[in-house]
């Protein structure tokens, strides 16, 4: 059976994307970077598409020409793209890759022209979906990606980290494998030292030291010093916004978890916090976060100057 001619690919998983087009580039034999072609659909000129689908391979059987953005390709164009793909060459493997979000699967609108086209020519064409794992199912990616090699604590957070990103989840995977050097599962202290976590170990930190001036505040200082202050107060905000959350979910005996809707190893951390404060406590310091907020916009106070105080007089 001969292999497809027109190669589909859509949705937002530009890693998976990634590999899969390395896998049909290595197909191609040891000539390969020779043989591969890339456009853009954003300004695809067809004419050079065309020359690209009618050139020869060299030491190979066929020519990967890849169109990248092809959601972009105008469709007042559909009639000239199909009579192309209806006279491709069998020397050509062209592969259109449609950026997609989820929340825009094709599904969901008319179907592109490419769509159209694979769907009556499903004998010469390959169609297949790559959207991002979210929630639980980028967990389990997470542990097939390691092949086991990460506790589930560590996943959860490793997934919190990385806001559910495979590139750079992948990125951030490979570091801890080679740390833990394949002597031990990747663990949750293994994802704080070495994963970048946007400030939020250090947000848990401040919490957990208030109440001790000489623990919360060099480590705020230090945050304010990395970060952006306007960035640092919205995760303080949040953070404390939580654990009214967490709070008032444990006294009428819900989930916390639930209420929060953060991954579980957050949701724990997050809980843990909330005992140090009675509800009245934390409400009040939420206040005064927000009235500092209120008085920023107004001009009469100054983040990274008013924030250090204000932590200060809670401690």
């Amino acid at each position: 059976m001969s292999p497809p001619s027109v190669y589909l690919f859509y949705g937002d998983n530009s890693l998976a994307i990634a590999e899969t087009l390395a896998e049909l580039e290595a197909k191609l034999g040891p000539s390969s970077e020779f043989n591969v072609h890339r456009l853009s659909g954003k300004a695809l000129d067809l004419e050079q598409l065309r020359a690209a689908c009618g050139a020869l391979p060299f030491l190979s059987s066929r020519r990967l020409i890849v169109v990248e953005q092809a959601e972009k390709i105008p469709a007042n164009e559909a009639e000239t793209f199909t009579q192309l793909l209806d006279e491709l060459p069998d020397t050509a493997a062209l592969v259109f890759i449609e950026q997609v979000q989820a929340d825009r699967r094709r599904d969901k609108k008319k179907p592109s022209f490419l769509h159209e086209w694979t769907k009556k020519h499903s004998q010469k064409s390959y169609v297949r979906e790559f959207m991002n794992p979210k929630g639980s199912a980028f967990i389990a990616w997470l542990s097939e990606r390691s092949e086991g090699r990460i506790e589930q604590d560590a996943a959860q957070l490793l997934s919190h980290y990385v806001e559910e990103d495979p590139l750079l989840a992948e990125q951030e995977l490979q570091k801890l494998l080679n740390f833990v050097n394949d002597e031990r599962p990747i663990a949750v202290e293994d994802v704080e030292l070495l994963t970048p976590s946007r400030g939020h170990l250090d947000i848990f930190a401040v919490v957990d030291k208030l109440g001790d001036t000489q623990g919360t505040l060099p480590r705020l200082q230090r945050l304010l010093e990395d970060q952006d202050p306007a960035y640092v107060f919205l995760m303080l905000v949040r953070q404390f916004r939580l654990m009214i959350l967490a709070r008032r979910a444990i006294e009428i005996g819900e989930d916390p978890l639930a209420a929060m809707k953060v991954p579980p190893f957050v949701a724990r951390k997050v809980s843990a916090q909330s005992q140090q404060f009675t509800t009245s406590e934390l409400k009040l310091i939420y206040q005064r976060l927000l009235d500092l907020d209120v008085s920023v916009k107004r001009g009469e106070a100054d983040l990274a100057l008013d924030l250090l105080p204000l932590v200060a007089s809670l401690s």
